[in-house]
């Protein structure tokens, strides 16, 4: 499966328009697994937070990092696949504490953190529906699929 997989991307994705979308994607959709679990694991046991000078600093402030720096590096179009990477990674990171810039309090554990969910949902919703437009490179992996 896993030649097939990769048959299919060198095929229809790589140098293509749609590529950088489905990186973009993958990134994101890492991004939010990895953070959701570490913040939940770390708000368990109390610990895990970045502080800097007694300051709590929350994932968002990565998050704006990251997409000023893909921006930064599209001004000139250089590392296309990383930046597209960085943007999606930037992109999970603010939406997952969307609440807090809406509220401007920490309201991640809170009803009102329910918000960030709802961005999450809309934001994957957005580049899975732009990694969609990638149909032959889909098309090709529902072929492949081993039959029973």
């Amino acid at each position: 499966m896993l030649t097939k997989l990769r048959d299919a991307y060198r095929r229809h994705l790589r140098g293509g328009r749609t590529e950088a979308s489905l990186v973009a994607t993958a990134a994101y959709f890492a991004t939010l697994v990895v953070v959701r679990a570490f913040t939940a694991l770390s708000h368990a046991d109390g610990g895990g937070d970045v502080v800097i000078a007694g300051a709590h600093i929350h994932h968002l402030v990565f998050g704006i990092a990251a997409i000023l720096v893909a921006g930064l590096l599209s001004l000139d179009e250089v590392l296309r696949l990383p930046r597209a990477a960085l943007f999606g990674v930037g992109a999970a990171l603010v939406l997952d504490e969307f609440a807090l810039a809406v509220f401007l309090k920490d309201v991640y554990w809170l009803p009102q953190g329910s918000l960030s969910v709802v961005a999450l949902v809309v934001g994957l919703a957005a580049l899975l529906v732009n990694a969609w437009r990638s149909g032959a490179f889909w098309r090709a992996l529902l072929r492949a699929r081993p039959r029973r």
